[in-house]
């Protein structure tokens, strides 16, 4: 991500366009994989009934936690 942003590290002071391309890569790239998290999530299946079983199973293979 530095890279990309012209981040340099062997420098002093980073340039101003770098800096702003740095806040637009920490605002972009957490909110892109938030919305992808979301996606999943949202399209993921899990009701009371499901994770009740799901908690049963477990706990017969691993017992009871």
């Amino acid at each position: 991500v530095l890279s990309w942003v012209g981040f340099d590290g062997n420098a002093a002071t980073q340039s101003t366009e770098t800096m702003t391309q740095l806040r637009i890569a920490d605002i972009i790239i957490p909110s892109v994989t938030a919305v992808l998290a979301i996606l999943v999530m949202w399209n993921y299946d899990l009701t009371e009934e499901k994770a009740r079983e799901i908690k049963a199973e477990l706990e017969s293979k691993r017992g009871v936690l």
